[in-house]
């Protein structure tokens, strides 16, 4: 290296660039778990009213409303674990064909 190359480093030193991928060892800010349970509260509230106004207005007369709710839970139930099957055969095709 010449020594207009050195003085140059030395006045302007190179930027390293951080990393791109994200720190996953760093714990997250607290704001971020009170949105997440804000937004979770939010859509049971917004469950919650629809279906409160859909039984009333289909005109149904019960004095329960487990039905509805055992009937919301075991649908939502179906989803969850769908998702983990639908998964295990994507995990399984790239593994299998070694793409």
């Amino acid at each position: 290296m010449t020594p207009e190359t050195l003085a140059a480093e030395a006045t302007f030193p190179r930027i390293v660039p951080k990393p791109s991928r994200p720190s996953l060892d760093a714990g997250f800010d607290p704001r971020t778990a009170v949105a997440f349970f804000g937004i979770m509260i939010a859509a049971m509230l917004f469950i919650a009213y629809n279906l409160y106004i859909d039984v009333t207005r289909s005109g149904v007369t019960t004095t329960t409303w487990a039905p509805f709710g055992v009937a919301l839970f075991i649908a939502l139930a179906f989803e969850f674990v769908n998702g983990f099957h639908d998964t295990a055969n994507a995990v399984a095709t790239v593994i299998y064909t070694h793409s």
